[in-house]
């Protein structure tokens, strides 16, 4: 119940911030308005606009993470997810924004073995025959 709370703050918190952010314009050469790599710095400057959209999406992400021999760092975060427009002359994108928003992160501590090897799998060296060499 409380981390619902907490996103629907952050989402509200968001969309207010938002809503005091006015469009912006700036001047880009052509050539990084197509996507050109090779002519990204060339050609004349045209008007590019950004707006926001006031769309705001939060959910809660969580992940477990190794963190040494019988410990796992576990974290707590918030996706959130919000939309602007980009405006070129002649056509217009949507484009989504991502940003994670760490809200806890803990380590969990188990017994640690008398023997312990760790072999990571991209240095396992596999050295039985296979059947039928």
């Amino acid at each position: 119940m409380m981390m619902n709370k907490v996103a629907s703050d952050v989402a509200l918190t968001i969309q207010e911030h938002l809503k005091q952010i006015q469009t912006t314009a700036d001047r880009i050469p052509l050539g990084n308005a197509i996507g050109s790599q090779l002519l990204a710095q060339y050609g004349p400057k045209i008007k590019l606009v950004v707006t926001p959209l006031g769309m705001v999406d939060v959910n809660f992400g969580t992940e477990f993470e190794q963190s040494g021999i019988n410990q796992t760092r576990h974290r707590i975060f918030l996706i959130v997810n919000t939309k602007v427009r980009v405006i070129i002359p002649f056509s217009s994108n949507t484009i989504e924004v991502t940003t994670y928003m760490p809200v806890a992160e803990t380590i969990i501590v188990g017994r640690v073995p008398m023997n312990y090897i760790n072999v990571p799998k991209d240095q396992f060296l596999n050295i039985t025959p296979l059947y039928g060499e």
